[in-house]
């Protein structure tokens, strides 16, 4: 028996990429009436290698979409259910500045309903509101990044994760194109991990030096 091809792709469950068995797939093709736009796409079941969650994904692509930088059509990827669906505001975000307390809630919600265009610009958005906050230097948002893993506030990885996806560069924020799934949720964890470093740790640490001070009678 062939055994079934694979698609690395995130798991609503494992809450990371693993590998996915695809059970099943149509291709699917065709062109506008006039033959000037021509489009593909798959329709996949999938499984997940690790849990076995069933799940559904659709990629399609076209020649209208060509990536600026290879040239080649623009894959969009949409995964049932969204992986985000349903994933609440951390523990802690009233802490957060008002302006940035509502980019972070307006991308959530995108994200939650799948808005991928809409969430890519709010993640961008929301670290840029970080960068002010944190009285950056920089007049861009990478040289931004740049400073706050160098105070510490992001680690060089992170850094390092945010500069290699165009939805955090100034070009790539008026493409429209909406990243992967996948990517949006590595951005958010690390845009949430960010936050709670900088308005809600040092809250903790605050109220946890106060009971050291006052110990119950």
């Amino acid at each position: 028996m062939t055994k079934p091809a694979r698609i690395k792709v995130l798991c609503r469950s494992c809450k990371h990429p693993t590998n996915h068995d695809i059970l099943f797939n149509k291709d699917d093709s065709g062109e506008t009436g006039d033959g000037d736009i021509r489009w593909w796409a798959d329709h996949q079941v999938l499984q997940c290698c690790g849990c076995d969650d069933i799940s559904f994904r659709t990629s399609h692509s076209d020649t209208e979409s060509v990536d600026p930088y290879t040239g080649m059509p623009e894959e969009f990827e949409v995964l049932y259910p969204n992986r985000t669906d349903g994933r609440p505001p951390i523990d802690g975000h009233e802490n957060f500045p008002q302006k940035t307390r509502r980019i972070y809630s307006e991308t959530l919600k995108a994200l939650n309903h799948n808005a991928l265009i809409l969430g890519a610009i709010g993640l961008r958005a929301l670290i840029e509101s970080v960068c002010l906050e944190q009285k950056t230097k920089a007049k861009v948002l990478a040289k931004g990044i740049d400073e706050l893993a160098e105070s510490g506030l992001l680690s060089k990885k992170q850094a390092k994760f945010l500069h290699a996806h165009r939805f955090m560069g100034n070009v790539a924020a008026h493409e429209m194109i909406a990243p992967k799934a996948t990517e949006l949720v590595a951005a958010l964890d690390i845009a949430e991990t960010l936050l709670k470093t900088i308005y809600i740790l040092p809250e903790v640490a605050e109220v946890m030096k106060q009971k050291v001070k006052q110990p119950d009678a």
